[in-house]
């Protein structure tokens, strides 16, 4: 199948599909008149491409995992999976804290302008000397 053909089966911009290409993420065949020509594997590559992506992997990072037979190191696919997953765990501790901290502010300000006051400068000032940015 011809490039414009993947891209509507595939749902990626033909663009981004020789940008795949440049990077060594999805391969080709170019036919006599030097157009691309892809196979149905194509298709599975891609999706491979945009899961790893939705996992947090970016694209300088896929092509890695590959051995020089053009099979997968599976040790390293593993390690990396617990990076990443390793990674997700920060990240949501991060977004806690930060929900907490948005909790703790909205309330303090509730209080306060329910009261008919301004946050004192001296809770603002104790506010921020808490924060870890």
């Amino acid at each position: 199948m011809k490039i414009g053909e993947l891209a509507k089966q595939s749902g990626v911009s033909a663009s981004t599909l020789r940008f795949y290409e440049s990077k060594g993420l999805l391969k080709s065949n170019r036919n006599s008149n030097g157009y691309r020509q892809y196979t149905q594997e194509s298709v599975r590559q891609i999706q491979l491409i945009k899961f790893s992506q939705s996992l947090g992997f970016t694209l300088d990072e896929l092509p890695t995992a590959e051995t020089n037979e053009a099979s997968f190191d599976h040790d390293l696919i593993l390690q990396r999976l617990k990076n990443k997953r390793q990674e997700a765990h920060l990240l949501l501790a991060e977004i806690q804290r930060k929900s907490d901290r948005l909790d703790k502010l909205i309330a303090l300000l509730n209080k306060n302008w329910a009261n008919g006051q301004c946050l004192p400068e001296q809770t603002l000032s104790k506010v921020l000397d808490e924060a870890n940015y």
